[in-house]
């Protein structure tokens, strides 16, 4: 028959395998699954920055297609394109385009627009209010846009100097990182069918 030392001895290796399981999660695991976490988190911002952006490119590149739609068709019937802004950089609605700022379409143009000129002059369809500040300038066939070129993506696209049709140049602008001057713009011209973006803000 075994005695109260025989059965403490027998139950004192269980106690110690059953000590051994309970530990806990040492600094350097916690550490490790701390910079695991930013990391993913770190991912997840950039990811929904990219995503906020996209949509904010979207609205620029469907306004542009528009206006450039609105430009044939002004030039079908007056056969000649609007030369609405004062440059590239003469924006409305906004003067000033930035992402935290929507503006309703619709109103004054004012020193945005070349005197008798005005928005309204196109027939352009907006579904509501926008961030992109918006321009569009034009001219007859042999006298060159001014500016001679725009850069996109650290490419030079450089117009014809002497165009040989009517031309037209839009461009859609806007502050999207906040940092106070547009760091996107997107283009639209007659010699190519392709909507160009510059910077999408990323």
């Amino acid at each position: 028959m075994s005695g109260p030392m025989e059965m403490a001895c027998a139950l004192h290796p269980r106690a110690l395998v059953l000590r051994r399981h309970a530990r806990g999660f040492t600094l350097v695991e916690l550490m490790i699954v701390v910079v695991i976490v930013g990391i993913l988190s770190a991912l997840a911002v950039v990811g929904y920055r990219r995503l906020v952006t996209s949509s904010h490119v979207s609205e620029a590149t469907n306004m542009v297609q528009g206006i450039r739609v609105a430009q044939e068709a002004y030039h079908s019937e007056t056969q000649q394109y609007a030369n609405i802004s004062q440059s590239l950089m003469s924006w409305y609605p906004q003067t000033a385009p930035v992402a935290s700022q929507q503006t309703a379409w619709g109103g004054a143009c004012g020193a945005a627009c070349q005197g008798g000129m005005d928005w309204s002059m196109l027939p352009l369809h907006v579904d509501g209010p926008v961030i992109f500040g918006y321009a569009t300038i034009a001219g007859p066939a042999g006298t060159g846009p001014i500016p001679a070129s725009v850069t996109v993506n650290g490419a030079v696209i450089t117009f014809p100097a002497v165009p040989t049709t009517d031309w037209f140049v839009i461009a859609a602008s806007c502050d999207l990182d906040g940092q106070g001057l547009p760091n996107t713009t997107v283009y639209a011209m007659p010699w190519t069918n392709q909507v160009l973006v510059d910077s999408e803000g990323y």
